[in-house]
């Protein structure tokens, strides 16, 4: 019997997703399939592997049995992968990288350029927007992506994180907004305009959200949106006021697209990011060159 197969990735899907239908939609397949292959799997074990809670389902602990035997595998057969690539001296092969929407076009200016001139032949995968299932740096964790950059704190024990600043947090503005002509702007003042805000389970709302609670507000927005990119185009239509560093608007306001404008709060007043990889894991040469180079990003 060997229950470490591809269904065995059908049920991680299922448990970070919620269920049946979220996962499916996730894998963009037809949720019979995924309960096809999860019904096969406990039908071979003979015991249920999820059970469900409220509108969700949940694992057995025979199904977290399972989910950590298949992820301790995937792990060691990533790392049996990228031992053999390094005993064979490859110039190939794949790195996967979780950037996250803001960090985007320092990752293509500062670090893609380099890394295709070095290692020509390697496949560089970049997964970016914020909403997987799982967060990038626990994609990390569970060897999903090599190396993930993200905002706000990490701490976790399975990682190697690297924190850096990122500058003080900004409402980014059309130049013909009525605070485009401003050099701060207060928490009560950023209120009587249309917010524009980022799903409440990103780094970066979060960290907005902190904002607005420790200057006792509370905002609803106006807009929401997915993507840093879309923020920011809404904001240079000029129909709201968007939130982010100006590193990550940086092509927008140096085209005159933009205005960022400092928001007066003590929390506001820096920002970080992280870079993350996984604790123990040897990164084949390409992946390592890269880490080495994305620790330069700002």
């Amino acid at each position: 019997m060997n229950i470490l197969d591809k269904r065995a990735f059908y049920l991680l899907e299922v448990s970070s997703c919620g269920g049946i239908r979220a996962a499916a939609e996730h894998m963009n397949i037809n949720p019979s399939v995924v309960s096809r292959q999860v019904r096969g799997l406990e039908q071979e074990l003979g015991m249920a592997l999820l059970e469900r809670q409220g509108r969700h389902v949940m694992l057995t602990e025979a199904g977290r049995l399972v989910l950590e035997s298949f992820l301790a595998q995937r792990r060691l057969n990533a790392e049996l992968s990228d031992t053999l690539s390094r005993l064979r001296n490859l110039q190939t092969g794949k790195v996967v990288v979780s950037v996250g929407d803001g960090f985007v076009d320092s990752f293509i200016n500062h670090v893609m350029r380099r890394v295709s001139e070095q290692y020509p032949e390697v496949l560089i995968e970049i997964k970016t927007g914020i909403y997987y299932p799982r967060e990038p740096h626990e994609m990390v964790a569970t060897d999903e992506v090599d190396i993930a950059i993200t905002y706000g704190p990490v701490s976790d024990p399975r990682l190697v994180v690297h924190s850096f600043e990122r500058g003080p947090l900004c409402a980014l503005v059309a130049p013909f907004h009525p605070l485009a002509c401003q050099t701060g702007v207060t928490v009560a003042e950023l209120l009587q305009h249309k917010l524009i805000f980022l799903p409440d389970v990103s780094g970066s709302q979060q960290f907005v959200s902190a904002v607005l609670g420790a200057a006792g507000q509370r905002a609803t927005p106006a807009y929401r949106c997915n993507l840093h990119s879309v923020s920011r185009r809404m904001a240079s239509a000029g129909i709201g006021v968007s939130f982010m560093t100006a590193a990550a608007a940086r092509n927008e306001i140096e085209a005159g697209l933009l205005k960022a404008i400092p928001i007066t709060h003590s929390l506001a007043a820096s920002s970080q990011g992280n870079l993350v990889r996984r604790a123990g894991r040897r990164l084949s040469p390409a992946a390592d060159y890269l880490w080495k180079l994305m620790m330069t990003m700002q």
